[in-house]
């Protein structure tokens, strides 16, 4: 017997999912406040309900996509100015003002890896739930079978 399952191969519009790492950005919270507050829908309560979440949705995703485009990108850019003042350094003695962009350069970075790791983590939960309810169901026929 021969089970071919198919497996990666999406068809239309990637699905939403909130990140967590959005709540670690300084005014996320009043962000969407601001756009819930400001949206004017008209119709009964359900309606406006869900017309203002497909426009936070939209307004999210378009967000995400400017203040964090690629995370893998962002970080790569981070470690480069790292490793620019590191190698700056090593030619001579930084000036105050660039120990200060080192300085910066390094929090940048160290805060680039933490969204990435944030991101990770949840995908990967995300998975591990989605194949725990597999290996549940697989075990339970198994157990039973015999």
């Amino acid at each position: 017997m021969v089970l071919v399952e198919g497996g990666g191969i999406r068809r239309g519009p990637i699905p939403f999912r909130f990140e967590n790492m959005w709540l670690k950005v300084k005014g996320f919270k009043d962000l969407i406040r601001s756009w819930w507050q400001g949206m004017e829908v008209n119709g009964s309560a359900s309606f406006k309900l869900s017309a203002k979440l497909k426009e936070l949705k939209r307004n999210l995703k378009f967000w995400n996509r400017e203040v964090f485009g690629s995370l893998e990108s962002n970080k790569v850019v981070a470690l480069q100015q790292v490793d620019y003042w590191d190698g700056v350094e090593n030619e001579r003695s930084l000036t105050q003002e660039e120990l200060g962009r080192k300085k910066e350069a390094k929090e940048g970075y160290a805060k680039w890896v933490e969204l990435e790791e944030i991101h990770w983590r949840q995908a990967s939960r995300e998975l591990w739930l989605k194949e725990g309810d597999r290996n549940t169901g697989y075990f339970h026929r198994m157990a039973f079978a015999h």
